[in-house]
């Protein structure tokens, strides 16, 4: 069954969300001198242009994406037959989906990717580009579409982590684990190609994780 999420978890990272914040705000030097140590020269990154970045272009991002669209109406089947096709619980089902749905979708790529505009690393003058650099959460006209804060990424990956708490007992704790990896290294990837701040990284998994301990919680209360 699936466990409540306890008051110190959500508590903690709602605290963490908000002090983190604070900080890149108060001192968005912090993302810089990050976007610094994976920069190589003019508009060059650690993995900027690299057979892994074209691999994951080219290959992992479309697969993702066509898994995505699978699952999504695997899911509504589940929902419109109570759980009958596929056998998928619809509690589990509309958490999950409320998840991705309220995550990665409103709230990173509805909201904070429309409506603050800040360039990426790689398009900054500090780092080869033409552009201007922009604290965390401060509005800016640098960029017009699909913006660099916060990683939509990093937020999918850390979404994952609904299907993570759905784990059997015996196994949460690893899923929980292997979401929290993938994250960071989806994170360090984007940062590597010069696509994200440290910033945009950090509150991306912080604000997913948050939405989704609260859906969770609202969703499945008590474990029986």
């Amino acid at each position: 069954m699936p466990s409540r999420a306890p008051d110190g978890v959500i508590t903690g990272l709602a605290l963490a969300t908000v002090l983190t914040s604070g900080l890149f705000v108060a001192l968005p030097d912090i993302d810089r001198a990050a976007a610094a140590l994976f920069h190589a020269g003019g508009q060059d990154f650690l993995l900027r242009d690299s057979a892994l970045h074209r691999l994951v272009d080219h290959a992992v991002r479309p697969a993702v994406k066509g898994l995505t669209y699978v699952l999504a109406a695997a899911a509504c089947l589940a929902l419109v037959t109570r759980g009958r096709v596929p056998r998928w619980p619809p509690r589990a089902v509309a958490s999950v989906g409320l998840v991705f749905a309220l995550g990665p979708g409103l709230l990173v790529n509805g909201i904070l990717k429309t409506w603050i505009g800040r360039a990426r690393p790689k398009q900054i003058t500090e780092f080869g580009g033409d552009r201007t650099f922009s604290a965390a959460y401060m509005p800016a006209d640098e960029c017009a579409r699909n913006c660099s804060f916060v990683s939509g990424d990093v937020a999918f990956a850390a979404a994952l982590l609904a299907l993570a708490l759905l784990a059997p007992a015996a196994w949460r704790h690893a899923a929980v684990g292997a979401t929290c990896a993938l994250t960071a290294v989806t994170g360090f990837y984007r940062m590597a190609t010069g696509a994200h701040f440290l910033s945009d990284i950090v509150l991306a998994a912080l604000l997913t994780w948050l939405l989704t301990t609260v859906v969770h919680r609202t969703i499945h209360g008590q474990a029986g």
